[in-house]
């Protein structure tokens, strides 16, 4: 899929900022500006976040548990997530579920084993992303009917632009296939975002039966 052109939307870059939590943690920080060129990863001292970042991951590096992801949006709904590696699959691929409960901070991120000694329920998640992890092509996309229509969706995709950007794959991005709601979830996108997922080719049905 093409990028957008330098004056529209910006394609985006990562910025690397040292972590106090602990010995070679780190956060990158995406933010939508043209400073540099797209995808790259630009080290930067110090804490401070550029003014126009949209999402940071906080870990240790690409194979290691990450610890959480802040995402920059207004009136975002207090998400924490379970990451869910899929190497095995063909193609391989990951799903991050959300869970909107108190029982962590807005952001945490668990490992599958994590969750499993927490008691995590698979039927307590509030939504679902799942994506092609070599390709970054976003696979499929659930946020139970409860849920919609609350930017649930919205922050959960930044949350998983973040852990796969952390992870060293490609940027996620969205081919023509949707259900009805995925269209809607498309052309609700913000600019930096909404080019990233082609017109709309191929009408899929509802994961959610009845809908």
């Amino acid at each position: 899929m093409p990028g957008p052109a330098a004056e529209g939307p910006a394609d985006g870059w990562w910025a690397r900022l040292p972590d106090d939590g602990g010995p070679g943690g780190h956060t990158l920080v995406w933010v939508a500006s043209h400073e540099f060129p797209a995808n790259t990863v630009v080290t930067l001292p110090g804490s401070r976040r550029p003014a126009a970042w949209r999402v940071a991951v906080r870990g240790e590096g690409p194979a290691a548990p990450i610890s959480s992801v802040e995402v920059a949006l207004p009136d975002a709904p207090l998400l924490w997530y379970v990451e869910l590696p899929e190497p095995e699959a063909a193609p391989g691929a990951a799903t991050l579920v959300a869970f909107s409960d108190p029982r962590y901070a807005g952001g945490t991120v668990l490992t599958a084993g994590e969750a499993r000694a927490a008691g995590v329920a698979g039927e307590q998640q509030v939504a679902a992303f799942r994506w092609w992890t070599d390709s970054g092509l976003v696979h499929q996309i659930y946020v139970s009917p409860e849920h919609r229509r609350k930017r649930v969706m919205l922050t959960l995709a930044h949350a998983a632009f973040a852990v796969q950007g952390m992870r060293g794959g490609p940027p996620l991005h969205g081919d023509g296939r949707r259900t009805d709601d995925g269209e809607a979830f498309a052309r609700a996108l913000p600019s930096y975002g909404a080019w990233r997922a082609v017109p709309r080719t191929e009408h899929l049905p509802s994961m959610t039966p009845g809908n």
